[in-house]
């Protein structure tokens, strides 16, 4: 299980390693445990003592997150190279555009079959020029060689379909959520300790937002809304850490509603925010098939959504009102209606728990095992030499 960063086994994989281990594997991870994480050193420590007990044995990868750090993506290139040669592997499962384009080269040099898992293309309808000019060449090259692709939107589907060229192509409805984490009734006793913790009034209008603080989560759109607003009851959360919190905080002092914002960092429990909140704010730019969004859903708030890929897919339009991300005009006008309507977040909070039964970890586990079931018949065929023919009907 090869990802760029830690974090990105910890959030996303934990259960297809457990379902590896119950198919008798020997499970090995390949990742950055030390940079670039999106949750805290101390969760990255439970996460190496948790493997330590499942007997997952743990490879450290100086991988970088940025494709445009050459350097170190050729460095981090080497060493997985050597890591391949004293490991045997039977085949390998990656994540992350960078982690991806690295395994799949080295792969194909040891001719180790390899499944990728797209969280979302950095190409899509609307992406800027650049991506399509820089991710989407070197996707088309490596979809060669490429056993099996995994996608986690019908967008991605569609396209991985129509131009790669990967052996086998699926859909999984994202990476799957434990329902019964996020499913619970909020008590008065709950919030009023929530409120006191956090310096928030407990008759409070609470908006929250879940997510690495980065250019790409968008939060600063979000910000400048609940400025615009002008009230004192609305209070905003934003659970999650990244290189923009000093700057996200400097905007709130510019507009004025410090007092109204809290960035409380990584958070490992987020259900009690969720279930603690009024409102679910994702103002994201990009995202292909958002795993927090879906929480909010389960956890039966009622959604405030940028009209992305992934977002479009994911709720209902009876769940959830959307806005243009780069519009604050536009989310200010989508809080009004909201914090207006009070009797429709019952609604709300029944159609998107009705839709996100599809998305839940039990589903996206059945399909995952199948697919898992099938790289037995990819290696065969790998030690053989025997190449199998295209299926993008999956």
């Amino acid at each position: 299980m090869l990802a760029s960063v830690a974090s990105m086994i910890d959030q996303f994989n934990m259960p297809n390693i457990c379902l590896l281990l119950e198919m008798g594997y020997e499970v090995h991870t390949i990742c950055n445990f030390k940079e670039g994480n999106t949750c805290d050193d101390r969760q990255i420590v439970r996460l190496q003592k948790k493997l330590i007990q499942m007997r997952v044995r743990m490879h450290q990868w100086d991988c970088p997150r940025s494709v445009y750090d050459a350097g170190k993506c050729y460095m981090a290139y080497l060493q997985l190279c050597r890591l391949l040669e004293h490991e045997k592997f039977l085949w390998i499962h990656c994540h992350s555009p960078v982690g991806s384009v690295l395994a799949r080269m080295a792969a194909h040099k040891r001719r180790i079959p390899i499944v990728y898992t797209a969280h979302g293309f950095h190409f899509y309808q609307g992406a800027p020029l650049r991506n399509w000019l820089l991710y989407y060449p070197v996707e088309k090259a490596l979809s060669y060689w490429t056993d099996v692709l995994i996608t986690v939107n019908q967008e991605d589907y569609r396209l991985a379909r129509n131009q790669l060229q990967a052996k086998k192509i699926f859909r999984i409805p994202g990476v799957g959520i434990d329902m019964e984490k996020f499913v619970g009734r909020r008590r008065q006793s709950d919030r009023s300790s929530f409120c006191r913790k956090y310096h928030i009034p407990q008759n409070a209008v609470l908006l929250l937002s879940v997510g690495e603080l980065s250019k790409r989560k968008n939060h600063g759109v979000a910000i400048r809304a609940v400025a615009m607003l002008q009230r004192t009851d609305v209070y905003y959360v934003i659970c999650g850490q990244g290189p923009l919190e000093q700057k996200l905080m400097q905007l709130a002092l510019k507009c004025s509603v410090a007092d109204k914002i809290r960035l409380v960092g990584f958070e490992q429990d987020t259900a009690m925010f969720y279930q603690n909140a009024d409102i679910f704010v994702f103002p994201s730019l990009q995202e292909g098939m958002p795993a927090a969004l879906m929480e909010a859903m389960a956890a039966g708030l009622p959604c405030i959504v940028s009209d992305i890929r992934g977002n479009r897919e994911l709720i209902p339009a009876s769940g959830a009102t959307v806005f243009h991300p780069k519009k604050t005009d536009d989310l200010k006008r989508a809080l009004e209606q909201m914090l207006a309507d009070r009797q429709k977040w019952k609604e709300y909070q029944t159609c998107n728990r009705n839709k996100i039964c599809a998305y839940s970890q039990f589903v996206v586990q059945k399909k995952m095992a199948v697919i898992y079931e099938q790289m037995e018949e990819v290696c065969i065929q790998s030690m053989t030499g025997k190449g199998g023919s295209n299926e993008k009907n999956r």
